[in-house]
């Protein structure tokens, strides 16, 4: 059990990152919005080329969101209990996310199969749910691992918020702002960097590099996929998925 007093060391120590992860969590569902309003919102009420399947990874995810919004408040408030209520409703709410990035992916998979061909299907499968649900789920799983080493915590946390921080902005970037779809590469490279310069920093800081350290190995891991989607390893792999999960 942790006392007041402590509770309150832990947050006075961490207060500046955890306002900073107030504003990024808060810039993260702005984005959301943004990037998927003229390429998802704006699509109501008939939502043409969407399913069931993509409304729910739209419920869970912005529900995701919030809570991510609610809890870094919740310790700067000083609001514990409700700060671990949060933490346990994520024992429901996060496997809801995983399965809703695989019934986007799984949606996807069966309508580029009849559009484009398998063997861009599979390739496809790359950028899909199927890589992001494996992602979420080391980066989940060490936050929960580390809840009492607030640190490791919050940073693992902060990298699932910049994982997410893709797909919103992207779409910003590209249906909005006009820019083209290499603009992505781009993206990718800043959220890079970004992730080493907190690693460098915490180096330096004489902090444990290994959180953002594990995001870095995952972000070497999306850029290794991408462009080998249509070889015959990654094929393999996404066949081998698509005939016995989807």
């Amino acid at each position: 059990m942790i006392t007041s007093e402590l509770s309150k060391d832990i947050s006075k120590k961490n207060s500046g990152i955890t306002n900073r992860l107030i504003y990024f969590f808060i810039f993260l569902l702005f984005m959301s919005f943004a990037g998927f309003y003229k390429t998802y919102l704006v699509k109501f009420p008939n939502f043409e080329e969407f399913n069931w399947a993509h409304h729910f990874h739209g419920i869970i995810m912005l529900t995701w969101i919030l809570m991510l919004i609610a809890q870094p408040i919740l310790i700067r408030t000083n609001n514990l209990k409700w700060h671990r209520l949060v933490g346990k409703a994520s024992y429901f709410i996060f496997p809801l996310l995983v399965l809703s990035f695989f019934l986007v992916a799984r949606a996807g998979y069966l309508r580029n199969i009849k559009t484009i061909g398998e063997t861009e299907a599979l390739a496809s499968m790359g950028f899909s749910g199927i890589p992001d649900m494996f992602y979420i789920s080391i980066l989940y799983g060490f936050g929960i691992y580390y809840k009492k080493k607030t640190s490791f915590h919050i940073r693992f946390f902060a990298c699932i918020g910049l994982m997410i921080l893709g797909p919103g902005l992207g779409r910003f970037l590209i249906a909005v702002c006009g820019f083209p779809f290499s603009v992505l590469g781009i993206m990718g490279g800043g959220i890079t960097l970004f992730a080493l310069g907190w690693m460098i920093t915490d180096i330096i800081k004489k902090r444990s590099a290994f959180p953002m350290a594990v995001f870095i190995a995952i972000i070497c891991t999306t850029l290794s996929i991408g462009p080998n989607s249509h070889s015959a390893w990654w094929q393999s792999i996404a066949k081998w998925i698509a005939t016995h999960l989807f």
